[in-house]
């Protein structure tokens, strides 16, 4: 890449070389400096556990355990809703406090394959099997005041995470995550009393980790040349602590349709409210052994253009006799706006090492759709509750351009869940359960093809060339083929106090 773009033709236009300032260094020193600066000190610890963790959500902006699963959704008046749909929080008559913890575990298989540059010829190289934890955590608090109903919370979702420790993916990932720290305040106005308006503002905190090897000799045009050209990359960058930058906006309303028959619907906009979302931070490069092996540190900004989101729900009450609703949801992420992660890298002890000044790690996302559908019995005040969903999710990737970066093929859903109120207190324990099932998919024809960068040297860098422009968008890499296979669990408990 280095040698086939001149720096002054960055992707995204922004000048490449250019100097910032960072003291960021990846690790624990990250969630600690975090947890110093911003009113998520209690979360960054839960940040701390999945350290190390190793596999990727479906989409890298959902929670699998709020929206989709029992006792969440755009219609109910619970802390959940804080971040889904604040104009919900009016519906309920009481306040609340809810803390939670919540986790996924992953189980991932991947049957990778290499492709022989000379023949065309597909050859199996490992076979990767995976099982992995990350965990998240929220506290909500909802308070009434008539007409008005407010919300505030802090959350971590589980982390989006990379595959680590394989080898034979490393020129697609070696490791890394996403984890984000949210605190909210939201608002709910009681227009009438059948239709409510409602909006919160966040401050998402972002920490990104990257690691991937990158071989010199196929950037340079001609085969690729196994370890002893391999540059490994471990880059580390986060939002600002504190900015108008991690600023993000829902605006949601909840009606009443029908005698007991509601609708939610809230749109959520992308942090900043921009196109593209900055992150600054730290780049160490260990050199490929024929260039020394010796370990460079430098600066680095990633860009990335985050998705918006809508969430919407219908509840109807079926079964008066019973307490059971009705529960018809989904959800839309604009997730074609993240087709890769912009990696800039400039410094002092980079310069003349023949590290690109910019690349781009591809992930192909294009837009998904959710839906799901269930039955739940309303609380009114009963010891039991309980309820279950089934649902379907469009792949978020098309099936050619799936990676280790990118584990998102079509899938389906099953969420389960009971709540148990204490006594005659406000008290109540809610756990959930939900199951994501990926159908297991081969890929023999990949996206991501190294013959498409030895074209594109070969061509003499024709900037409109087939190579070439898969070079600048990250395919002319390391062949993605394989099969693959996963199923994700998705695990919520929390407890909550209705407040008089």
């Amino acid at each position: 890449m280095a040698a086939a773009y001149p720096t002054e033709i960055p992707p995204t236009g922004i000048p490449a070389g250019q100097s910032r300032s960072s003291s960021l260094r990846c690790g624990g020193d990250t969630l600690r400096a975090m947890a110093a600066r911003t009113i998520l000190a209690p979360l960054a610890l839960l940040g701390e556990l999945a350290c190390g963790a190793a596999i990727a959500h479906a989409s890298p902006r959902s929670d699998p355990t709020s929206g989709r699963a029992v006792f969440t959704g755009a219609t109910l008046p619970s802390a959940t809703s804080i971040g889904l749909n604040p104009a919900a929080l009016g519906i309920g008559p009481f306040g609340e406090v809810v803390v939670a913890l919540t986790s996924t575990l992953d189980q991932i298989g991947i049957d990778a394959q290499e492709l022989d540059v000379a023949t065309g010829a597909l050859v199996p190289t490992a076979r990767v099997r995976a099982v992995e934890l990350s965990p998240g955590g929220m506290v909500g608090l909802v308070l009434r005041t008539g007409r008005y109903t407010l919300g505030v919370q802090a959350l971590t979702s589980p982390a989006e995470q990379f595959v680590a420790g394989e080898r034979a993916l490393r020129y697609h990932t070696s490791g890394g995550s996403q984890r984000d720290y949210v605190g909210t305040v939201a608002g709910s106005i009681r227009v009438t009393s059948k239709f409510f308006v409602g909006a919160h503002v966040a401050h998402d905190n972002t920490f990104l980790r990257l690691s991937f090897a990158r071989d010199t000799a196929l950037a340079a045009g001609g085969a690729p040349g196994g370890q002893n050209s391999e540059e490994a990359y471990d880059v580390c960058v986060r939002s600002p602590y504190i900015g108008s930058s991690n600023l993000k906006v829902t605006v949601g309303l909840a009606a009443e349709i029908y005698r007991d028959v509601w609708i939610g619907l809230a749109y959520h906009t992308p942090p900043g409210l921009a196109i593209q979302t900055e992150l600054e931070g730290d780049a160490d490069v260990t050199l490929s052994p024929r260039a020394g092996g010796e370990l460079r540190d430098g600066d680095s900004s990633v860009y990335v253009q985050y998705p918006a989101s809508v969430d919407g729900e219908v509840r109807a009450r079926i079964v008066p006799e019973l307490e059971l609703d009705l529960h018809v949801g989904g959800r839309w992420e604009d997730l074609s706006r993240l087709q890769a992660y912009d990696v800039r890298m400039f410094g002092r002890r980079l310069v003349g090492t023949g590290v690109p000044e910019w690349v781009l790690r591809a992930r192909g996302f294009h837009d998904s759709f959710a839906l799901w559908a269930g039955i739940e019995r309303y609380e009114a005040g009963q010891m039991w509750r309980y309820g279950a969903r089934v649902g379907y999710e469009t792949g978020s990737v098309d099936d050619r351009a799936l990676s280790p970066m990118a584990v998102a093929p079509r899938s389906f859903t099953f969420d389960a869940g009971g709540q148990l109120r204490l006594g005659d207190t406000g008290w109540a324990v809610q756990l959930s359960y939900g199951l994501q099932l990926f159908p297991s998919v081969t890929v023999t024809e990949s996206a991501f093809d190294p013959r498409l960068q030895i074209a594109c040297v070969d061509s003499g860098y024709d900037y409109n060339s087939r190579g070439c422009e898969a070079s600048r968008a990250g395919y002319a890499i390391a062949t993605a083929a394989g099969t693959y296979s996963r199923l994700q669990h998705a695990l919520r408990l929390g407890l909550r106090y209705a407040l008089p």
